[in-house]
């Protein structure tokens, strides 16, 4: 997985391991995001699993729905 740094332009190359844990806190507050987002577009309420959708397409979400400094620019 390949983040950069939206202010200084460093790029990490860490495995998916190693970005769950590092950025643990800013995933949360992405998904949450993602979450309350969702629940606002439902007209009808249901029981859906909104964090499975949110890891089916990560890059997007996190990139969209974060407040980070860095962005996913790649999954490998």
């Amino acid at each position: 997985m390949i983040l950069r740094n939206k202010l200084t332009k460093e790029t990490l190359n860490i495995p998916y391991s190693n970005f769950k844990s590092r950025f643990s806190k800013e995933i949360q507050f992405a998904l949450d995001s993602s979450i309350r987002n969702q629940n606002n577009k439902q007209t009808f309420k249901f029981n859906k699993n909104f964090e499975s959708d949110f890891y089916f397409d990560l890059q997007w979400n996190f990139n969209h729905f974060g407040m980070s400094n860095w962005y996913i620019e790649r999954l490998n």
